[in-house]
């Protein structure tokens, strides 16, 4: 791709859709980023690279120095932007097999949903929103808990959990509280199990934080407090975290 980086306009995102319905079948559609039809410029130049990254939080953090000159609230429902950034990136975000056949997901993962509901399911904004709302902190909801041959492909079952819960994915407190919590800082992934139906899993946090809302104001409490009144459910990762602060030390 020559020149300056450009956005899908609602022309180039209707034919990007298009080729995302269909199946992906060829390659990526790029020169709807190059051409006028389908594409409008940016109020800054940026150019995006095309390296590999090891996980989802590098590519929050690269996303957020690529992106600092413009103001966030303006972008972060940018449907032009952030649809234009994955198609820029759909190699990583859909690869295709060693047949060159792609297997994409639903359409909302690649070109950027008016439902605020899946917003935080795009491949992009996603990372590129936490890091920017939680920094180190949400290391547990963007890295897998095992490797991946294509982690930005995978938008996580963790992430899933918390996000349907925007008052728990928009809190500081509680995500620093749950990374501390979940996230294996001497393995640098989320702890085995948390990805799980099991007790004290990321499932269930929302579901108990619900109920710790009528007595307790988590926005106001230290993370370590936080972590202590949950249930009997959690002591396992408790534990967990206890000692490997311990190790750590």
């Amino acid at each position: 791709m020559a020149g300056k980086f450009r956005k899908l306009n609602e022309a180039g995102i209707a034919a990007f859709t298009d080729y995302i319905r269909d199946g992906a079948e060829g390659p990526p559609p790029y020169h709807l980023l190059e051409s006028p039809e389908t594409s409008a410029p940016l109020d800054f130049h940026i150019e995006p690279g095309t390296g590999q990254f090891d996980d989802r939080y590098m590519f929050g953090v690269y996303l957020n120095t690529l992106l600092k000159q413009f103001d966030a609230a303006a972008i972060s429902g940018d449907k032009g932007l952030w649809s234009a950034l994955a198609l820029h990136w759909f190699d990583r975000l859909c690869p295709p097999d060693a047949g060159g056949n792609r297997s994409p997901k639903q359409e909302y993962l690649y070109a950027l949903s008016s439902d605020y509901r899946h917003y935080y399911r795009h491949l992009v904004r996603s990372p590129w929103q936490l890091v920017k709302d939680h920094g180190e902190a949400s290391r547990f909801l963007l890295i897998a808990p095992r490797k991946s041959a294509h982690p930005l492909s995978v938008h996580g079952e963790i992430l899933e959990q918390f996000g349907g819960r925007q008052q728990v994915l928009g809190s500081r407190p509680i995500i620093k509280a749950a990374n501390k919590l979940y996230f294996d800082n001497g393995k640098s992934r989320p702890r085995t199990g948390v990805a799980g139906n099991g007790r004290g899993s990321a499932r269930r946090f929302g579901l108990v934080l619900r109920q710790l809302d009528l007595t307790y104001d988590p926005e106001c409490m230290a993370d370590s407090a936080f972590i202590g009144i949950l249930p009997d459910e959690f002591e396992k990762w408790r534990k967990l975290m206890t000692a490997g602060q311990v190790k750590a030390a």
